[in-house]
């Protein structure tokens, strides 16, 4: 049976501050097989690496970041003392190093986001997801070869074929919803399956003989060490 990916939740979040350069850089130092990691956009088209639309939680001050300019944005520290990274910041960070996963928050950013990796010229293994499929669909109008996928919160076996339906490879799945008879269903219609967010290591060894595809962890050294 093939390994699943080891996947890296918004970057070795168990050493770093998740979503900083230095998360991230631990991550490839492991190696993983892949990094996630979240994206919006600025009120003026710029796009930065944050989970929240409010930078409070991970930051040292809370601004909006779909409503901040990026001169702004700009003035902002992480908690460890880094600028918010950009996606620009991240792509020559990791510079085809390993897969990426940008997932996108959001509305307005899957196309831009594609449009900024086109024009980079970026050659490394990316893949674009989100909860919101319209950003997945302008995403793919921009760059018609990038892989995409979906997530999920909770995904029945009814939903399968019409999911493969619509054309996509990949799902992110809420390991509350994963079981071995989806994942089945999923591998029948060519789907690979991608499980979130896995930090214990009973779950992981689960999933793998269950057949994941990916494993996204916020501590992706212990992935590492299970499938090593």
């Amino acid at each position: 049976m093939p390994k699943p990916l080891v996947i890296a939740h918004r970057g070795d979040s168990s050493r770093a501050l998740e979503n900083s350069l230095e998360a991230i850089r631990l991550a490839l130092s492991i190696p993983v097989d892949m990094i996630e990691f979240d994206v919006r956009r600025s009120r003026d088209n710029y796009l930065y690496v944050m989970h929240d639309r409010k930078t409070g939680r991970t930051a040292d001050s809370n601004i909006d970041i779909e409503r901040a300019l990026s001169d702004d944005i700009a003035t902002v520290r992480l908690k460890n003392g880094e600028p918010i990274p950009s996606l620009n910041d991240v792509l020559a960070l990791v510079a085809g190093k390993v897969g990426l996963n940008i997932e996108i928050k959001s509305k307005g950013a899957g196309a831009l986001t594609a449009a900024h990796v086109v024009r980079m010229g970026y050659q490394g293994r990316l893949m674009i997801s989100s909860f919101k499929e319209r950003e997945v669909i302008e995403a793919k109008k921009v760059m018609p070869s990038i892989l995409v996928a979906g997530i999920f919160d909770v995904f029945a076996l009814s939903e399968v074929s019409a999911y493969r339906a619509k054309g996509y490879p990949v799902i992110s799945l809420n390991r509350k919803s994963v079981s071995q008879e989806l994942i089945t269903a999923c591998h029948k219609n060519n789907i690979e399956v991608y499980v979130w967010t896995v930090d214990k290591e009973k779950e992981a060894e689960q999933l793998i003989s269950w057949g994941a595809d990916g494993i996204y962890g916020n501590n992706p050294g212990m992935l590492r060490r299970i499938l090593a």
